[in-house]
């Protein structure tokens, strides 16, 4: 019996067929086909815009739409579809600029949004595939648009 770290000639043989291949898609997050992910681990519980405010319709129409971006490519949430948008920062609203600095956020160059329905917005930061929740904003505060939603 050969001792146990000599290699015999099928581990050997076994070793050979898997150098060099590599998978075919490889699972990184900063990939734009990655799926969105959202987390909501960085959200504010004690703001003006804090998700623990939510209507219970709104929050199972949240939860719908999460599902929904849950299933999507990053690059299907951001292209400019008007699902997810990217806004430079300081945002126009200065109780939103005073309270990311309240949070220690104010040092980032740019938040994002997921369009909800209508004028819902959930803002948050995008770092690669993952979307991390910060506020609930029901009624387009934080970057008001020009539009009126229906």
């Amino acid at each position: 019996m050969q001792p146990r770290n000599e290699r015999t000639p099928r581990a050997i043989a076994v070793g050979a067929i898997w150098q060099g291949k590599k998978p075919r898609k490889e699972f990184t997050p900063s990939e734009p086909d990655s799926k969105l992910v959202i987390l909501f681990s960085r959200v504010d519980v004690g703001g003006p815009w804090c998700l623990t405010d939510i209507s219970k319709s709104d929050h199972a129409g949240l939860l719908d739409r999460i599902r929904g971006f849950e299933s999507m490519t990053v690059y299907q949430v951001f292209s400019g579809n008007g699902l997810g948008k990217t806004y430079p920062l300081p945002l126009p609203n200065e109780q939103a600029n005073d309270r990311l600095s309240e949070l220690e956020y104010d040092d980032r160059d740019e938040i994002n949004c997921l369009r909800i329905a209508g004028e819902r917005r959930l803002y948050g930061f995008k770092e690669q595939s993952r979307f991390y929740a910060l506020w609930w904003d029901p009624h387009h505060e934080i970057w008001p648009s020009r539009k009126k939603h229906t």
